[in-house]
C-alpha cells in the first residue's frame, strides 16, 4: 500500500509539473505576442505624435487603416494572453496546494482576484509574491520585501493601467492640443505594457523552473 501511495504521489507530481510547463509555454508565447503587438502600437503612437498618422481624419489613408487593424489585434491578443496567464497561475498554485502547502488563497480566488475592483489593486501582487516564495522554498509574509522582478512587474501593471485610462479619457473629450498629450501619455502606457509583459514572462519562467527542479520536486511535492 505504501509503495502504491508513493507511486501515485510521484505520478501526480509529474502530471502537475508537466501541465505547468505546458501552460508556461502557452503563456510565454501569448506574452511574446503582446510585446510585439504593443511595440507596433507604440510605433504608430509615435507616428501620430509626428503627424504622420491621424485617426481624427475623416478619410483614412493606408496607415490609418493599418493602425485600426493593429488596435483591434492588440485587444484580441491581450485577451488571449490573459486567459493563458490565468491558466498558468491556477496550475502553479494548485501544484503547491496539492502537495499540502498552505496558501493564503485558493487557485480559483488567486485568478479571480485580478477581476475584482479594489482587491485587484493589491491581492494579485500578494498572491504572486507568495507563489514565488513557496515555489522557491522560502518563507513569506506580507511584511517581507517582494522579489525585485515581482515588485517591478506590479508597479508597471498598476501605473500602466492608470496611464492608459487617463489617455483614453483625454482622447475621448479633447480633439485639440490635449489630444496630442493623450497620445504621448498613451505611448508611455504602451511602454509600460511592454515592460510589464517582459517581467511577467521572466516571473513565469522562474517559478516554473523552481517547481520543476529536483530539489523542489523532492522537498515540496513529496
Amino acid at each position: 500500500m505504501e509503495t502504491t501511495e508513493v507511486g501515485e504521489s510521484a505520478s501526480l507530481s509529474e502530471n502537475g509539473i508537466g501541465r505547468l510547463q505546458a501552460r508556461a509555454r502557452n503563456a510565454g508565447y501569448a506574452i511574446f505576442a503582446v510585446v510585439i503587438i504593443s511595440a507596433i502600437v507604440l510605433a504608430f503612437e509615435l507616428l501620430e505624435l509626428a503627424g504622420v498618422v491621424n485617426l481624427l481624419s475623416p478619410v483614412y489613408g493606408p496607415l490609418e487603416q493599418i493602425y485600426t487593424v493593429v488596435l483591434i489585434a492588440h485587444t484580441a491578443i491581450f485577451l488571449v494572453s490573459v486567459v493563458f496567464v490565468c491558466m498558468w497561475i491556477y496550475r502553479a498554485h494548485a501544484n503547491l496546494r496539492e502537495r499540502g502547502i498552505e496558501m493564503e488563497s485558493s487557485p480559483g480566488w488567486t485568478v479571480g482576484s485580478f477581476f475584482v475592483p479594489i482587491i485587484n489593486l493589491f491581492k494579485p501582487f500578494q498572491n504572486m509574491r507568495e507563489l514565488w516564495a513557496e515555489s522557491h522554498l522560502e518563507s513569506d509574509s506580507y511584511g517581507d520585501p517582494a522579489p525585485g522582478e515581482i515588485g517591478a512587474w506590479w508597479a508597471c501593471w498598476i501605473v500602466g493601467n492608470i496611464v492608459s485610462y487617463v489617455s483614453v479619457r483625454m482622447s475621448a473629450f479633447d480633439t485639440g492640443e490635449g489630444f496630442s498629450v493623450s497620445i504621448a501619455i498613451g505611448a508611455v502606457g504602451s511602454g509600460l505594457t511592454i515592460a510589464c509583459a517582459l517581467l511577467l514572462r521572466t516571473i513565469i519562467t522562474d517559478i516554473t523552473s523552481a517547481q520543476n527542479t529536483e530539489l523542489n520536486v523532492r522537498q515540496v511535492f513529496e
